[in-house]
């Protein structure tokens, strides 16, 4: 492997991202860090970031600039313009084509939204990455999965932006005598089956045990739910607290007014899952509140795991009752992902641009 080069400085460099999802991980992955290192910077580094959502085909355009990247591109449209790109650009001015993902869009589940879109994209997919000069990432699991399309893929982890999020309050271990445990799930429709699958018995990623157990325990435990609630918790809808989906830039104030005490983030044991990131993690600890997890590759880290549904319950039973435990459970997380946590800490912004600057075979 050849040793990389330090960046002569000072040095002018300049992100281009078309961005397939401006409300969930295209924000998190690209929008976030841009306006960070537009704002904050690297010492003898001017960093210019840019994000659209319609491809500009002019030459000229792209002439100042160090990377171009697509996000999430799926359709045989997004292949004429990866075609047009590689073609009328890149072979014009040297330029590197990134293509960025931070999900198994080829082992989606079937009882998930979204594998119907995907599924008959997938040979776009492929071939979109296999002709791209890199494919960045969000977790190494999914490196290894997508290095059958393509040797060149590199990791950035997810990270949060604390200008937004906020200094953690410490202040959800106590719960009242009279209260009920807060018990939060967040996220999208798609970590359970969609309509279309309603009645059949397996998937999602809440089982059955879980289901029923939150169906018996509305009297003991406030079930928040935020973004979605699974088909089957249909018929008790007014027995649990619903908030919907906030844009994302939105969703860190919304979610921390909640006031919830633990969270939980169950995931079905498949590849799709092992490839995710842990997500839940970084916003539990932003949340200053503790989590159970699925012992699943994202969160096989975290103090409480579970291995099976029983376990998990367990787990929940324990956690809402033992102030003790939430406050261990809580501190063992955060010293964990204190380094991963936020974009603006820990040599975060730079360790970004490295990545990128390592497909050139250079670094900061």
């Amino acid at each position: 492997m050849s040793k990389l080069k330090p960046v002569k400085k000072p040095a002018k460099i300049g992100l281009l991202s078309y961005v397939g999802d401006v409300a969930g991980c295209g924000v998190i992955r690209i929008i976030t860090p841009y306006l960070l290192l537009n704002y904050l910077g690297i010492e003898d580094i001017h960093v210019h970031t840019t994000y659209m959502s319609t491809y500009i085909s002019e030459l000229n355009f792209y002439k100042y600039l160090s990377f171009v990247q697509f996000q999430r591109s799926a359709t045989k449209q997004h292949l004429k313009i990866h075609n047009h790109f590689k073609t009328n650009i890149q072979s014009k001015i040297k330029i590197p084509m990134i293509y960025e993902i931070d999900d198994l869009l080829t082992e989606i589940p079937e009882w998930n939204f979204a594998h119907t879109y995907y599924a008959q994209n997938i040979e776009y997919i492929r071939v979109m990455m296999q002709e791209s000069s890199a494919i960045i990432t969000s977790t190494h699991r999914l490196k290894k999965v997508y290095q059958k399309y393509n040797k060149n893929v590199k990791v950035i982890m997810n990270h949060l932006p604390k200008f937004i999020w906020g200094n953690i309050e410490l202040n959800h271990f106590e719960i009242g005598k009279n209260e009920k445990p807060r018990i939060l799930w967040a996220g999208s429709q798609n970590h359970f089956k969609h309509e279309s699958m309603k009645g059949t018995r397996d998937g999602g990623d809440f089982g059955s045990e879980l289901m029923n157990f939150i169906r018996k325990t509305t009297d003991k435990y406030q079930w928040v739910f935020m973004g979605a609630t699974p088909i089957e918790l249909e018929d008790i809808k007014d027995k649990v607290e619903f908030h919907p989906w906030q844009h994302t830039f939105a969703y860190p104030k919304y979610i921390k007014s909640l006031n919830t005490h633990m969270g939980i983030a169950p995931l079905e044991q498949n590849l799709f899952n092992e490839c995710k990131s842990n997500i839940k993690a970084l916003e539990f600890c932003a949340c200053g509140i503790p989590g159970v997890y699925s012992h699943i590759e994202p969160y096989k880290f975290m103090h409480t795991t579970a291995k099976t549904e029983e376990e998990m319950i367990s787990h929940i039973e324990e956690m809402a009752s033992n102030q003790e435990l939430r406050v261990k459970s809580y501190n063992h997380d955060h010293n964990k992902l204190k380094d991963q946590l936020w974009w603006e800490e820990s040599n975060n912004l730079k360790k970004y641009i490295n990545t990128y600057l390592s497909i050139i075979k250079l670094k900061l």
